[in-house]
């Protein structure tokens, strides 16, 4: 009987130094992982190209402080990287609750100026003829006008390729920052939302009535028409096929960079906006 005692105990006290054991790696690996992890300013190149799969973001309008916090930590933890079938980092993870809150923080500040405020895709549907709109990720791509550079954007190509057909409208709420001709964007136009992103819109055919700069817009407010302007002095068209291109900006300790937008617009191929020809 006695000698049955001592060998639970012995099994409890070898289950538990077992499971100290682990808990301790755990945490002395997640500690040096951490400290080792970079701000947003020295990881600037992968956070722009936002490969984050849309299926780990919330509906519009319903981001959490701790959402943004997952995500955050989770885009470090898979090295700027996160695919559908990750899973996001748990809060009470040692990586997650070890993380240094000021390099939490710019990430989330960051991801809140994209996110918080979108609500619609920014073109709108086709309810008459029951047009589509395809787009692929094409970051980085090669483009050769202007000198050689490269792609910036999301360009959404429409089914049906007329000039002023499909409605262009405002992701978010907002305020009309720029609006004028640019010889790569042609007719463009830049919303300004209340949490920082910018949202451009380029190689519109026209703008919306009463679209000027200093204007408050509304997700989903019409702001203009696709069209093929650009590639050259003011009422150039025809130099491609009239098309969308989308881009987001933020402004990062004074610095302006562009991000992926194409994530983001995959988040919000659900959520549109119907409009008819009048």
């Amino acid at each position: 009987m006695e000698i049955s005692k001592k060998y639970r105990v012995a099994v409890c006290a070898a289950i538990l130094l077992f499971f100290s054991v682990a808990v301790l790696s755990g945490f002395v690996l997640s500690a040096v992982r951490v400290r080792n992890e970079p701000a947003l300013s020295e990881n600037l190149e992968k956070f722009r190209a936002f490969d984050i799969a849309a299926e780990h973001f919330v509906k519009p309008g319903k981001w959490t402080e701790e959402r943004y916090r997952k995500i955050a930590v989770s885009f470090l933890f898979y090295n700027g990287k996160i695919r559908e079938k990750d899973a996001l980092c748990r809060k009470f993870s040692w990586y997650y609750m070890l993380m240094p809150k000021p390099i939490m923080k710019e990430y989330v500040q960051a991801l809140k100026a994209m996110l918080e405020d979108v609500r619609v895709f920014p073109v709108g549907e086709d309810v008459d003829s029951g047009g589509t709109i395809q787009f692929e990720d094409s970051w980085g791509g090669v483009r050769s006008y202007g000198g050689d550079r490269r792609h910036e954007g999301t360009d959404l190509i429409p089914s049906r390729k007329e000039r002023g057909y499909f409605a262009i409208v405002s992701v978010s709420d907002g305020i009309v920052e720029k609006k004028g001709w640019l010889n790569l964007g042609g007719y463009r136009l830049g919303i300004r939302s209340e949490h920082g992103g910018y949202y451009y819109y380029a190689h519109l055919d026209h703008y919306a009535n009463g679209i000027e700069e200093g204007k408050k817009i509304q997700a989903g407010e019409l702001i203009g028409y696709m069209g093929d302007s650009g590639y050259g002095e003011e009422g150039t068209v025809g130099k491609f096929e009239v098309h969308l291109h989308f881009g987001i900006y933020l402004d990062l300790n004074g610095k302006e960079i562009s991000v992926n937008p194409y994530p983001i617009l995959k988040y919000l191929e659900g959520y549109k906006v119907g409009f008819t020809q009048e």
